[in-house]
């Protein structure tokens, strides 16, 4: 279910962070940080850049390809503002993942303990709501989890175990897409 094309080695991919320093501290009495995906400011800016784009041309063709909003220049505080945020959301997308856990900013699970798996869309987005033994909760998307084959393995493998030997509980969406058994 890889929605992106392997993208070599974390050093050649262009698109993400890999300085050292930047590496996330695994959780409280886990093991030690694998493998972790970060974007890099380049990323974020094009992210942004493409949506300052994309809502102008909107905004251009929903007026009737009409000009007379252009010299409002709250429009364009609020689009760069829009952008700004942009940018720092995609910037402060990050995961990390450990031989039996993964993590998405600070909240984290472990795989293999998993209780709940369940799967919703959101804008176009598969989003994974994941829950273990401890009920710690993980809200994370799939494509985050997809930026780097090493973390979405890692990850796919507890789910898929978590599903199997200790019979999580699952949604049609989860069990569909991530091909899992049903419950029981």
């Amino acid at each position: 279910m890889r929605a992106d094309a392997d993208k070599g080695t974390p050093e050649h991919d262009r698109g993400r962070d890999t300085a050292k320093s930047r590496k996330p501290r695994p959780p409280a009495g886990q093991g030690p940080t694998l493998v972790w995906y970060r974007a890099s400011k380049r990323k974020a800016v094009i992210f942004a850049i493409g949506l300052f784009v994309f809502v102008v041309a909107f905004l251009f063709i929903s007026r009737g390809f009409q000009v007379n909003w252009l010299p409002y220049w709250q429009v364009w505080v609020a689009l760069v503002f829009f952008a700004v945020l942009m940018y720092f959301s995609a910037k402060a997308a990050n995961c990390a993942a450990g031989v039996e856990w993964v993590m998405e900013g600070k909240s984290w699970v472990r795989v293999y303990e998993l209780k709940s798996i369940k799967a919703y869309t959101y804008s176009n987005d598969l989003n994974l709501h994941l829950i273990d033994a401890g009920g710690r909760k993980l809200q994370v998307s799939v494509t985050l989890l997809q930026s780097d084959r090493q973390i979405w393995d890692l990850t796919y493998n507890g789910i898929l175990h978590s599903a199997v030997k200790n019979g999580a509980e699952t949604n049609q969406l989860a069990r569909g897409t991530l091909k899992l058994p049903r419950d029981g």
